[in-house]
Formats: structure tokens, sequence, C-alpha cells
């Protein structure tokens, strides 16, 4: 049920609106600079500048995606939507992203996706929301949304059982329900699809990388509570497997895993997705490649 900030794997539902606008494009180069960029007076920063280095410089923006950089990733959206904010919501709403999955389970919290017309929106509203802040989902409603990607744009509801049986005998079938049958076109869902597996292949997630079993997915590090000025982290990791027939979809959540050992979503979340994927796999003769 708990809603939260989810960071950069929302930059996934960002590229998307981009790309289906036709505003911008996986190719375009996007300056980093030195890893900051400043807006109002408010900064954008890489994570790499904590390190001393500063930005990646000159990069595509799916190289900006494939490494998380936080600048290239806002300058590139935000650059194509901060004359028309609403045109930018106006697709996340389209794709559904605001509704409540609908599952079975009480207390589901509805996601919060601010518009230009609420009292509190600010000209760093935008910026924010691009990278995955001032807009807030549960771990189960991000991976919905992932796993309309890797289902080439169908968005399911998900279900807790499929069927009912009483004394060997099935009494009730649920069929999966559809609740956008397209949330997008099928060529920026094979360009995201890309996006993913180089994240894993050449991006923040290739301590995961397997030989073994291909997978798909985006980091992503949320800090909390912010406005306290205490470091206090979310990790976590969105994806699905095999990549190039994804069968499963997952998404791992780490709340304030212990700082001085790592709290970045490849370091903390990443392992353990690729822990469930093998041993998923290993477990499901059908999906192992001779």
């Amino acid at each position: 049920w708990e809603s939260t900030e989810p960071g950069s794997t929302f930059k996934l539902a960002s590229l998307l609106v981009g790309l289906e606008d036709g505003k911008i494009d996986t190719a375009q180069m996007v300056d980093t600079e030195n890893g900051i960029y400043t807006i109002y007076g408010k900064h954008v920063r890489d994570s790499n500048v904590k390190n001393g280095q500063g930005g990646y410089g000159r990069i595509s923006v799916a190289e900006a995606f494939r490494v998380s950089s936080n600048t290239g990733i806002v300058k590139a959206v935000y650059g194509a939507y901060k004359d028309s904010p609403q045109e930018f919501v106006d697709q996340l709403y389209n794709m559904g992203l605001q509704r409540k999955t609908g599952i079975k389970i009480k207390g589901e919290k509805a996601p919060s996706i601010p518009t230009p017309k609420d009292k509190n929106w600010s000209g760093l509203s935008l910026p924010w929301m691009i990278f995955g802040y001032e807009v807030s989902f549960t771990p189960l409603q991000m991976l919905a949304f992932y796993n309309a990607i890797a289902n080439d744009g169908v968005l399911v509801k998900p279900q807790i059982v499929t069927s009912i049986s009483r004394h060997g005998h099935k009494e009730e079938t649920f069929e999966p329900e559809v609740l956008n049958p397209s949330i997008c076109s099928k060529e920026t869902i094979k360009q995201l699809q890309a996006l993913l597996k180089g994240v894993v292949e050449r991006g923040t997630a290739t301590n995961i990388y397997s030989d073994k079993l291909e997978m798909a997915g985006k980091t992503g590090t949320c800090q909390l509570n912010y406005w306290t000025g205490k470091p206090e982290y979310q990790a976590s990791f969105a994806g699905y497997f095999p990549a190039n027939d994804p069968k499963y979809s997952c998404i791992v959540v780490i709340n304030k895993p212990k700082y001085d050992l790592g709290y970045y979503g490849g370091t903390v979340a990443g392992p353990v997705f690729k822990t469930i994927a093998e041993e998923v796999y290993l477990s499901m003769p059908e999906l192992i490649v001779p």
C-alpha cells in the first residue's frame, strides 16, 4: 500500500513520453557538463558528482539513460516540455499511470502525478518529476508499468490467483484483465526495451550481467526525507527476464539500506533481482535454452 517517490526507475516513463511525442530521440546528444544542472536556483545532480568525477560530458540520451544521468535525462526531456508541461502530464495520464492497479488487496494507494493545475505546482515540478521526484507510486504500480514494456505495450491488472478449486475441480477461473491495450506505439516500446537491455549490458547494472540469462531493467536510487538533510535512501531495480522473450517481471525495493555499505539501486537491489531471476530461471526448464 505504501507509496514513495520512485527515483530513477521513473525515467523510463519520462523517456516514453518524449519518444512517443517525437520531441526527443535516443541518439540526441546532451551535455551533462560538470554533472550539475541548475534550475531556478536548485540543482539536479549526477551521482558521480559525489566522487569528484562530475558529469559524463556530452553523451546521447540513450547513454544518459544507461548510466542514469539525472542531468542528461532532465535536460533532454525538460528542454522539450518546459513550455508545455501539461502536455507531458497528459501523456502520463493517457497511459493510465495515475490509476490504481485494482489488485484485490485492500489498501492500495492511488499514484500521485501532479499537474500544472495543482496549487502547489511550481517551476521545479516538471524537472523533478522527470527523474522520479514529486511523483509517488507503490512498487506494484511501478512494476505494472515495467511489465507493460515487457508485454509489448499491454498493461494488465496484477492477479493473485488464476483459479479456485474444490476437491480437485476448478470452480472459478480468472482471466487476465487488460487495463490498457497499448500504452504507446510499438516503435517506442522497442526503443525502451533496447534501453533496458543496455542498462544491464553496459550501464548501471553491469554487475548483474549474466551469460546464462539475459535480463533487462533499470536501477533506481531515491533520497528519502531529503528536506531533513539526513542521508536516507531507497534502492530499487525494476525489470524482466529473459530480455528477448520476457516471461517474468520483477521489482526489488530496499528501504533505507545501510548507508556505509552502499545504497545505490545497482549495488543493493540489482543483485537481489539477479538472484530471484536465476532461481526462477533454473526452476523453469522450458526457459532454459540448450
